[in-house]
């Protein structure tokens, strides 16, 4: 028996409406697609059908709902985000052909044809693909439901809304009972990125300060008589700049020059007997 859509010749303003779809599918308003398309089913697929199905979980029960993943055997483009949809364009649609004297209504009006160079054969006009996925609590558990619509810009005038479908129009939807599982999972990869450590930066080592004579205070303490005020501790460091603790220019320039080794001493004494 074919699987029909959930809704068909109705498109999806905004996440309220998918909501309500939704909402009329956990009541038994909507029928929820519960296996894969079929060959026949996939090429039924025309603009204002729109599909609510679950994702099978990792362990799910033996007789439980589920879809492991979504397949229509059609192809599409990159996706693109609107106000927490996935919007997808259909890639290379596949020829129709059409008989000129036949009786045939294939879907003109919800979804066009177009002349494909020869007389009898026309080209499907690209459907475009509308995702939207929440979290829901079940009495089986917490579920994740996807909806799909589909769509072509030159019928979406035509297609009714909720508001138009008395059954739909008068459902009210529970606040916090759907959770948009992409605003989730934002969050989520937020909180991550937060959680973790920052990478690491070398820092540069302080540079080290000379030793200098250690004099006593009037009040028996001990302070470097090579301190200077502009530095943060009596170690002769610099405060750390930017995580980096370095030693000012000034600081550098007025320090003594390091004693030589004595070998060192001896051997320029030999080279120029004038340096003393």
């Amino acid at each position: 028996m074919q699987q029909q859509p959930t809704c068909t010749r109705l498109r999806v303003r905004s996440p309220h409406d998918a909501q309500i779809i939704f909402h009329a599918v956990a009541i038994g308003v909507l029928p929820m697609v519960t296996r894969r398309l079929d060959t026949e089913e996939r090429r039924s697929i025309s603009s204002g059908c729109v599909f609510v199905w679950e994702e099978r979980g990792p362990s799910p029960e033996a007789t439980g709902l589920g879809i492991e993943r979504w397949t229509d055997g059609k192809r599409w483009g990159p996706s693109r985000v609107r106000d927490e949809f996935l919007f997808y364009t259909e890639k290379d649609p596949e020829p129709v052909d059409v008989e000129p004297n036949s009786d045939s209504d294939t879907t003109i009006g919800s979804s066009p044809l177009a002349h494909a160079g020869t007389p009898n054969e026309y080209v499907r006009v690209s459907l475009v693909k509308q995702t939207y996925s929440v979290f829901v609590e079940t009495p089986r558990g917490r579920k994740k439901w996807h909806l799909i619509a589909y769509f072509t810009h030159d019928t979406l005038d035509y297609l009714r809304t909720v508001s138009d479908l008395p059954d739909l129009a008068r459902v009210v939807v529970p606040p916090g009972n759907y959770r948009s599982a992409r605003h989730n999972t934002s969050k989520h990869s937020r909180a991550q990125r937060e959680e973790r450590p920052h990478p690491f930066t070398p820092q540069y080592a302080p540079y080290p300060s000379p030793s200098r004579p250690v004099q006593p205070t009037p009040s028996g303490q001990h302070h470097d008589a090579g301190h200077v005020s502009e530095f943060g501790d009596r170690s002769g460091r610099a405060p750390p700049r930017d995580g980096q603790s370095l030693a000012p220019l000034t600081y550098l320039q007025n320090l003594a020059p390091l004693r030589r080794h004595p070998l060192d001493e001896e051997a320029l004494m030999a080279f120029c007997p004038g340096l003393s």
